[in-house]
């Protein structure tokens, strides 16, 4: 008789021993560390590295893209989580009526999970996962753009630094000669003058050139934790013959950039995870059984003992899920997803339109510029013989080409932003 009691009641001591308390504190796990210097370095090619092969190791160097992913897949887990089997309950208990009299009832109630509910929520929990992943495109390129832009930075410094420099060196000259001149008495005091203020602004410019230079570089050392002395830029420029052909196709532009676009990957996961919404809460009107429980009662009395097994299954009957205001909130959300992802495609639209105006005006001022400026002969000494104004030419002529490098620069800048609205590490 009270066999089938002290069975429930060791299986029930078992359970609890087992069972972790939800105020028992747990040590949490402490992060892995992340060291900069046990980050492989990539390969650096001959030429040197390019922007894209600093971008990918500055994104893999970032913590940020990695706790990004976590984060991904803990929301996951979070909607998976509610469609875990729930534990067993186990109720016992004990009745003392008249003396003599005593009665044992045992419990175990077993719920049954919901298919219908929970295929829906695994659905929901996906599409929250895929929206938070896609920040981490986003990462990537904010980061990309940050390392494009860096590099051309010094590249640029780099390049126009070598130009003022040249144009530091005929100055230098030119103020040999005007004092040979002035010591003839045949130039002025004050041109010797004016040529060193001349001279001293270029140097000014310089180190200018210079420090900016450097402080890109900086940057660069600290996103890609590269060390000082390895980090050895690509010196090659766009072949923009060949980026006009790659741009050629303007709508087919547009539909490779709305297919990479991490914005519209947010908005679709956000459309899709308000529409796994409003199908659970659809689910959820259909009547499902949510438990099953089986249950032994003893009774002790003088005279024959007697026990009896029951059998209990329970049905939720979805009365007021009818009148749930879950679906209204669902559809609103699907259809701000909607409006948000056509109004992303708008602007990308807009967006590749002017860059790609942009890019085939400026090229075409660079190209005009270019051949305005190689029909002018350089100067020397055969066709220039007066040294004054060979002089002249030579430094009017380097300032020209600064203005052609700025010209390069800005074609440069706005191929950057077309490339981080394409998205992808495109190889120039």
């Amino acid at each position: 008789m009270r066999l089938p009691v002290t069975i429930l009641l060791v299986f029930g001591l078992v359970a609890g021993c087992a069972t972790r308390s939800p105020h028992e504190s747990v040590a949490p796990t402490p992060p892995a560390r992340r060291d900069a210097v046990a980050l492989p370095l990539p390969p650096m090619p001959d030429d040197g590295y390019t922007w894209q092969d600093l971008a990918q190791h500055a994104i893999a160097a970032n913590p940020d893209h990695a706790a990004i992913l976590a984060d991904a897949r803990a929301e996951y887990f979070r909607y998976k989580s509610r469609t875990d089997l729930q534990d067993p309950r186990l109720s016992l208990d004990y009745t003392s009526r008249d003396p003599g009299t005593d009665r044992y009832n045992g419990n175990l109630r077993f719920y049954i999970p919901n298919p219908f509910v929970d295929k829906h929520v695994l659905r929901t929990g996906d599409a929250a996962q895929r929206g938070i992943a896609a920040g981490a495109d986003v990462l990537e390129r904010e980061i990309a753009q940050v390392i494009y832009a860096l590099v051309q930075e010094a590249l640029s410094e780099e390049r126009m630094e070598a130009v003022l420099y040249r144009r530091e060196r005929v100055l230098s000259h030119w103020a040999d000669h005007l004092k040979l001149r002035q010591d003839a008495r045949v130039a002025t005091r004050a041109d010797v003058l004016a040529l060193d203020l001349q001279r001293l602004r270029l140097k000014a410019a310089i180190q200018q050139k210079h420090l900016a230079m450097q402080a890109a570089l900086r940057s660069l050392h600290v996103l890609t934790q590269i060390p000082d002395g390895l980090l050895h830029l690509d010196q090659r420029t766009p072949d923009w013959p060949i980026v006009l052909d790659t741009l050629a196709d303007e709508q087919r532009l547009i539909e490779d950039a709305f297919a990479r676009s991490p914005e519209l990957a947010v908005a679709r996961a956000a459309y899709d995870k308000a529409r796994a919404s409003l199908d659970t809460a659809k689910a959820r009107q259909i009547p499902w059984f949510e438990y099953v429980q089986t249950g032994y009662g003893a009774r002790d009395t003088s005279g024959p003992d007697t026990d009896e097994w029951r059998l209990r299954l329970a049905i939720n009957i979805p009365v007021f899920a009818w009148m749930s205001s879950e679906k209204k909130v669902a559809t609103a959300a699907m259809e701000a997803a909607l409006l948000r992802e056509e109004g992303i495609r708008q602007r990308i639209r807009n967006e590749i339109t002017t860059c790609l105006a942009d890019l085939r005006e400026t090229l075409d001022l660079r190209n005009d510029y270019h051949a305005a400026f190689n029909a002018i002969p350089e100067p020397n000494n055969e066709t220039t013989p007066d040294v004054e104004t060979y002089y002249k030419l030579s430094d009017a002529r380097l300032s020209a080409y600064e203005y052609t490098h700025q010209i390069e620069y800005r074609c440069i800048l706005i191929y950057g932003q077309l490339l981080n609205i394409l998205g992808g590490f495109m190889r120039n």
